[in-house]
């Protein structure tokens, strides 16, 4: 019986070809993007999982209080790991990390290359399983010269030498030895390095950090078998008031290294988001491949009629009939899933340039094929179930005698498929081109200054000790507007604290103020504009050491009045006087509320601000490279231009936008190859009506609107239902941005008249085909 139930359903493929493709090949593609999504989804969702014991170990982090509530910080002041391990025996190992590393300048062999060098301490490769190619994990980080390597870039230094025992020279100042080689780090790590030194040098090179209200680093535990770990961090909510001081108002808290990816330290989400939009899409481009299956296979429900008939009459039974159907359709599906795996294989490369990942379609990897044995059941069930119980719910009686039509109920079910369809199409775009006007608002708002024709450099210590003579030089020359330099780039900004105070202000107001540190010259480079007051003086700095100049947020916050010449008592107890407050401008990215900040002078300067001529961008940098060639001769030059920076800010958003807009795509595709068949079939069992139709004299454009009304009707009922749900889904989502545009309702007359075009070009190719017979043939049809 299953022999024969597979001859049949092969032989329904092969005598109707046009809507085993239209099938085949919806599936497919629908399949593919799914198991693509599904492969990011599962990479995603698995973080970290690939340590051993991962479930003990958590990241530390501080609850401190500004704007009137606790809000969770990862950067932790240096002493509080050493403390916690001391005095809390739960805590079975402790590590500082440096997370965002240093560009060093690493020399072997006379080769100079910056590189991107972490620290750690010597417990990090007891927390972290990151497998040893050589080296001793117990005590790689032991000594203070230590330096370990990943595999990918001891090739990169050392070539094909044994980097074991090898001495490289840091920033030409500190040697450091290779003691141990590591796997390459798994992409999906929140642990990352390429090169790591010990801890210590960097407590070492920065005393200042040992300062408690210093916080600078990240810090990770792992905890003793059987420890709870709620009544710990009930222990370490008192920690700062037992240890630090009795009035504080910091908290430290573990919190699960296995969450860490998808939520913030306060439990908020963070990628799960994405990763729940990406799976809904999954999941809504599988329907809407699955409802085309539906669609055809209800439409050509009347051609098996005889077959269902006789089969019935015969004595199959109820149950058999939905075993052949349910298997036809799960036989198609499998095929679908063969081409959806080639697909996905050749379309792979491009979507991890996508999404900046490394995916594979690991055919060893069991999770890999319960993604696609899962994808091809879920969609060969849900695909056939309805025409399955359809089918085998025939008449036989009227069947045999030549009644049967194929029924109303499944013309209205097919329309309600073909309004879903439309419906999540129409969703998905419109929320797709809302996403792309949104980030294209954020990325060339205006954030206050003007970040444009400007180069900025990475300044070493050698560079920082001649800045003066630099900034001189280049001044002088003929291609350069301007010269500044300071703490960050100004638009990324994330040195802040709070404790300020100044007269009149409530005690329980703690605000989150944040520190730029400039010099005079920074307001004429960034075309800052002041409100009111006046710059630092150029001719005489050390003037105005005690002086700040504020924004109009903070401004605000102090008073209603003029806060010239007002006093702001900062919490290291200096009096510092406002000369000046400029206009506003984004000292952090825009996807941030306005925040106070506080201009200082700068007097331990990272980047140096050069603003050229325009269309001299070439020639300033062959300038640049002159100047400070001469005074820092040893280390290479690292530039690069602030806009492209600045855009480079919002890779991450453009990714998901390019993903949302092919999904997007690929449902309208899926939707337009079922209004085919549908169409297809519409205009077969139409053949008579339209060759009367001619021959009373309709003509062709006549014919093409008949056909085209009831679909364009579809489509317009679906739009009407999308909207209301669009819009307030992307209301919700517009609650994380404070600087919004206003929600472009225009979208939804462009999408639906988008989609009205493409469905009425779907359907008019194949009416006018219809249309074009000779009426003679139409008539002799049946």
């Amino acid at each position: 019986m299953i022999i024969n139930n597979l001859k049949i359903a092969y032989r329904n493929l092969i005598r109707n070809k046009g809507y085993s493709f239209i099938n085949i090949v919806g599936l497919a593609i629908g399949m593919a993007c799914t198991i693509l999504l599904l492969l990011w989804v599962n990479h995603e969702m698995n973080y970290d999982t690939f340590h051993n014991d991962a479930e003990r170990v958590y990241q530390v982090g501080n609850y401190q209080t500004w704007n009137g509530k606790r809000n969770a910080m990862p950067n932790l002041p240096t002493p509080l790991i050493d403390a916690l391990k001391e005095k809390y025996p739960e805590i079975k190992y402790a590590t500082h990390f440096n997370a965002w590393g240093e560009n060093l300048l690493l020399e072997y062999n006379g080769k100079k290359q910056y590189e991107n060098i972490k620290s750690a301490d010597p417990d990090f490769f007891k927390i972290f399983n990151f497998p040893l190619l050589q080296g001793n994990m117990e005590t790689c980080l032991n000594d203070i010269n230590s330096l370990v390597l990943t595999e990918k870039s001891a090739k990169r230094i050392f070539g094909n030498e044994n980097p074991i025992g090898k001495t490289v020279n840091i920033d030409n100042r500190q040697p450091l030895t290779v003691t141990a080689v590591v796997k390459n780090i798994p992409t999906n790590s929140s642990i990352k390095f390429e090169l790591l030194m010990p801890f210590e040098l960097m407590r070492k090179a920065n005393p200042w950090s040992e300062n408690w209200g210093s916080h600078n680093y990240f810090g990770y535990v792992k905890i003793g078998e059987g420890t709870n770990i709620d009544v710990l961090n009930e222990k370490l909510d008192q920690f700062y008031i037992d240890h630090v001081h009795k009035d504080s108002e910091k908290y430290a808290f573990l919190y699960p290294l296995l969450k860490r990816h998808l939520y913030y330290l306060d439990n908020t989400p963070s990628k799960i988001t994405q990763v729940k939009m990406f799976f809904m899409i999954a999941i809504f481009i599988l329907i809407i491949a699955c409802f085309n299956f539906m669609n055809l296979s209800t439409a050509r429900a009347a051609k098996r009629a005889k077959e269902i008939g006789l089969k019935k009459a015969i004595g199959a039974t109820y149950p058999q009939l939905i075993k052949q159907f349910i298997g036809e359709s799960l036989l198609i599906t499998i095929i679908s899933a063969n081409f959806a795996i080639i697909l996905a294989h050749l379309f792979l490369p491009q979507f991890n340039s996508l999404m900046n990942r490394h995916l594979i379609l690991d055919y060893s990897s069991l999770e890999f094929w319960l993604i696609i044995v899962g994808v091809t059941l879920v969609t060969g069930l849900v695909a056939g179930a309805y025409p399955a119980f359809y089918l085998s719910s025939f008449n036989p009686i009227m069947v045999l005698k030549g009644t049967f039509s194929g029924g109303k109920g499944s013309n209205r079910f097919r329309r309600i498929l073909v309004v879903m369809q439309f419906i999540l199409a129409s969703s998905l775009l419109i929320c797709t081109l809302t996403i792309v006007l949104q980030t294209n608002y954020l990325t060339n708002m205006d954030i206050g200054l003007n970040k444009d024709n400007v180069i900025s450099i990475n300044i070493n210590q050698q560079m920082r000790e001649k800045i003066e003579t630099i900034k001189g030089e280049l001044m002088r020359s003929s291609f350069v507007e301007n010269v500044s330099y300071g703490s960050h780039r100004p638009y990324y900004v994330f040195s802040n604290g709070w404790g300020e105070n100044w007269e009149g202000k409530d005690p329980e107001f703690k605000p989150l103020v944040t520190y730029p540190y400039v010099d005079p010259e920074f307001f004429d480079v960034f075309k800052v504009k002041f409100h009111s007051g006046r710059p630092f003086n150029a001719n005489n700095p050390a003037a105005d050491s005690s002086c700040v100049i504020i924004n109009e947020t903070f401004a605000k916050m102090i008073s209603d009045e003029s806060v010239i010449d007002k006093t702001i008592h900062t919490g290291n107890n200096e009096d510092l006087r406002i000369i000046g407050v400029v206009k506003d401008y984004h000292c952090t990215p825009n996807t941030r509320k306005l925040q106070p900040f506080l201009l200082r002078l700068c007097d331990d300067p990272r980047f140096l601000f050069v603003r050229y001529v325009e269309g001299n961008a070439t020639k300033t940098v062959h300038e640049i490279q002159k100047i400070c060639g001469k005074y820092n001769p040893e280390f290479p030059l690292i530039y690069n231009f602030l806009d492209d920076h600045y855009d480079n800010l919002y890779e991450g958003q453009r990714a998901t936008i390019s993903t949302l807009l092919y999904a997007s795509i690929l449902a309208i595709i899926v939707s337009c190859l079922g209004l085919f068949g549908l169409a297809s079939f519409n205009a077969e069992e139409r053949t008579k009506e339209i060759g009367v139709r001619k021959v009373l004299g309709a003509s062709m454009n006549q014919l093409i609107l008949i056909f085209s009304k009831d679909f364009s009707k579809w489509i317009l009922i679906a739009s009407l239902i999308s909207w209301p749900i669009t819009y307030f889904a992307m209301e919700v989502w517009f609650q994380d941005y404070p600087f919004r545009i206003d929600f472009p309702f225009w979208l939804f007359i462009a999408v639906f008249l988008m989609l009205l075009i493409i469905s009425t070009i779907t359907v008019a190719y194949q009416s006018w085909k219809s249309a074009t017979k000779n009426p003679v043939v139409s008539l002799k049809y049946e």
